[in-house]
């Protein structure tokens, strides 16, 4: 009996910048969309960022940005962080690459 492959999800590069486009969207400086996945415990708040090409709706505009939770921007420091429009530093644990089909009508 063959034995299956260890499931692994690719990872790609660290984005030097994200970029919110529109709600749960970012965008980084290749134009890939990351979405956001929060997770909030009461000790902890987690985003898990997942690369992931999606269509693409219209930009926010600074009024529809007012209420949002994460960071409108974060851009990349040394030590695998980064620091959000917010000013707070976000620890990488690591980027992932999903992929889904999207029905064609």
């Amino acid at each position: 009996m063959a034995e299956q492959p260890v499931y692994r999800p690719e990872t790609p590069q660290d984005p030097q910048r994200l970029w919110i486009w529109e709600r749960h969207v970012y965008l980084d400086e290749n134009k890939r969309s990351w979405l956001p996945i929060v997770l909030k415990t009461d000790e902890k708040f987690q985003v898990i960022l997942c690369q992931q090409d999606v269509p693409l709706g219209l930009a926010m505009i600074p009024e529809q940005l007012e209420a949002y939770e994460l960071p409108l921007m974060w851009q990349l420091y040394p030590g695998k962080k980064y620091r959000g429009s917010d000013s707070m530093l976000w620890q990488i644990l690591y980027h992932i690459k999903a992929s889904t089909a999207y029905p064609t009508d």
